[in-house]
């Protein structure tokens, strides 16, 4: 990985020291000049300690000057003692104080969405150590027969699939580039081709755009769930997820699908050697193990229990997951070891992850993100215009500040909590705050452009098939369509199903 990352960097190391240096630097500056700034009342005390760490956060993260991992640190400390040294609300008189204060920093890690998150990537981590998720895709390719557009239809199909299996959107697409490197190395493709790059690709653009219509996908849009259940008490279902944004999802997966062939024609002639090629590569995996198939029972009674949440029984998919990895370790079925598993998880995604779930969940609560919806976005005058304009104007701005962030969990936590407020300040009857909320929300998956906006591009861009300009040429129309069709959708669909 030491090649990729510097070739994803494009800065020698004194550079990047230098930056780092920079970053840090400029972070505790705005931290101090930020805190002594004098706010109306409107803002309250540990409001105004919060704006404070999530404009340092912000520095730090769009900077990179300290590793996503590391930072959840930076985020805690930061959190405890500006907030611990803010007046209560209630109060004036007396500190918040560290033990009240350490606790609030850390209470995303005791939310369900955490919890889902954690289970969710052990349950990854299962289907890579299985092969199980090779097979899959492998399967599907096979499927598709030798024709190269046949080839990039099966790769995006393959996104959508394994999404549903597959509940971390990085590993879904470590999966892919590995599965897509395997063919284009069994038909003898130049990496440089345009099959080549259309695949990898579709691998970087597309494992985003399909995790937006499922809610167990990765830790964005659990996240961003939480969220809105923290703040309207409106609770989305696994079904329901699906059912507002898997027809919008597929509909921009075949957008893309279609300017991939348009910027990188592939032509009409089978591959060389034909499907038999994929078999043989498929073959090469073996008879399908009696781990695979308990994983696949597994991750099938996962699924259904995820898909009829509130319908058929009344467990959460916090509890569902809990119960999945329950069955992996359990005595006479099990699938893989602790030690198998542990090692895999990354556990830098799940501290930055908890940390940042505690940022937003009390920029919500203490009134924070509504006092930034309103002194921004409403101040420009943007809740005067027509709605349809609204959501336009709001899913560009949103998509433009998420380009900042290559950590999804890092944008959701600064993004989301302000789109709430947003909504809430909006003076509209009837206007659902949870589904502006979640129209906004979509512009987090998509806002991809150049490689260093998604752990799922930086994966796709190491294998070194397309380059930077070569993903602006796509990223950008992709996303100018994707906020033409948000419009058309909240005219359409999402209102008919009652989202706005």
């Amino acid at each position: 990985m030491g090649k990729s990352s510097a070739k994803i960097s494009g800065s020698p190391p004194a550079v990047g020291k230098m930056r780092r240096a920079v970053g840090i630097i400029l972070a505790f500056i705005v931290l101090i000049v930020f805190h002594f700034i004098h706010f109306p009342s409107s803002l309250t005390p540990v409001g105004h300690a919060l704006l404070t760490v999530m404009l340092f956060m912000l520095v730090i993260w769009v900077s990179e000057a300290v590793g996503y991992a590391a930072s959840s640190f930076f985020l805690i400390a930061s959190f405890t003692l500006l907030v611990a040294f803010s007046p209560e609300s209630a109060n004036p008189s007396k500190l918040v104080g560290t033990k009240v204060a350490l606790g609030m920093a850390l209470s995303g890690f005791s939310s369900q969405a955490w919890v889902l998150v954690v289970c969710a990537l052990f349950l990854a981590s299962a289907i890579e150590i299985t092969g199980l998720g090779q097979r899959i895709g492998l399967f599907i390719l096979s499927r598709m027969g030798a024709k190269p557009k046949r080839v990039l239809f099966g790769v995006l199909l393959m996104a959508f699939i394994l999404t549903v299996f597959i509940p971390a959107q990085a590993a879904n697409a470590a999966l892919m580039t590995a599965v897509s490197i395997g063919i284009i190395e069994a038909f003898g493709l130049d990496l440089k081709s345009n099959l080549s790059k259309g695949m990898l690709l579709l691998v970087a653009f597309g494992t985003g755009i399909a995790g937006m219509g499922i809610l167990t996908s990765g830790a964005p849009p659990i996240q961003t769930a939480m969220y809105i259940s923290q703040a309207t008490k409106h609770d989305i279902t696994w079904l329901q997820w699906a059912i507002y944004g898997m027809p919008f999802a597929l509909t921009m997966g075949a957008v893309l699908y279609f300017m991939v062939l348009y910027f990188f024609p592939v032509g009409k002639d089978e591959l060389d050697g034909g499907v038999a090629v994929v078999h043989e590569h498929s073959a090469k995996l073996g008879p399908i193990t009696t781990r695979e198939v308990k994983l696949l029972i597994i991750m099938l009674a996962t699924i259904l229990l995820w898909a009829t949440g509130k319908v058929l029984h009344p467990l959460t998919p916090s509890t569902v997951a809990v119960l999945a990895v329950v069955a992996i370790f359990f005595p006479g079925f099990r699938v893989a070891t602790w030690k198998q598993l542990a090692g895999k998880v990354n556990w830098g995604t799940l501290m930055l992850f908890g940390a940042a779930i505690s940022l937003g969940i009390w920029l919500l609560k203490s009134g924070a993100a509504a006092w930034v919806a309103k002194n921004t976005i409403i101040a420009l005058g943007v809740d005067q215009w027509p709605f349809l304009l609204m959501i336009g104007a709001g899913g560009l701005f949103f998509s433009i500040f998420a380009l900042a962030f290559s950590a999804r969990s890092a944008a959701v936590a600064a993004l989301v909590p302000t789109a709430i407020g947003f909504a809430q300040s909006l003076n509209i009857p009837g206007l659902s705050v949870w589904g502006m909320t979640l129209i906004f929300y979509y512009t987090i998956q998509f806002s991809v452009i150049i490689p260093v906006n998604t752990p799922m591009s930086m994966v796709a861009y190491s294998t070194d098939t397309f380059s930077s300009d070569e993903m602006m040429k796509v990223g950008i129309p992709l996303v100018i369509i994707a906020i033409l069709l948000m419009v058309i959708f909240s005219a359409t669909y999402w209102h008919w199903m009652g989202v706005v």
